[in-house]
């Protein structure tokens, strides 16, 4: 009787720390966004330019210094190739070049002046003068 009583204590006890859990579970919910909000968001991402690691170190390492002014210009020119129907494009400006993932807006390479000079670019589709 006694071992009866403690099992349906304990069952007890259980099934409130059961009852407790299921109330923090059930904590309000966070307004959602709406439905313009979160187009709004993915609209600015997709516009927004990526740059894969290997660019990321090629620009580093050939000192080639984006500023907002060329950002702009490199904006204007994916969309430019996106508008011709581009997919992988030379991108060039005064002292370097970059290849860019037009679909993926994600620059994929940087190429410094000097590098340039009796260089083959291979696997795009267009060229830009940026």
């Amino acid at each position: 009787m006694v071992n009866i009583n403690t099992q349906l204590q304990k069952l007890s006890q259980l099934q409130e720390a059961q009852k407790l859990q299921k109330g923090i579970s059930k904590a309000p919910l966070q307004p959602s966004q709406s439905f313009k909000q979160v187009l709004e968001t993915k609209v600015a991402e997709q516009d927004e330019v990526k740059f894969s690691s290997h660019a990321e170190k090629r620009l580093q390492s050939r000192n080639i210094e984006l500023t907002p002014e060329t950002m702009q210009r490199l904006k204007n020119a994916i969309g430019k190739a996106k508008e011709k129907g581009a997919n992988e494009t030379l991108m060039v400006f005064e002292n370097f070049s970059l290849i860019v993932s037009v679909k993926n807006n994600t620059v994929i390479t940087a190429v410094d002046r000097q590098s340039m000079q009796e260089n083959v670019f291979t696997n795009i589709d267009s060229a830009v003068i940026a």
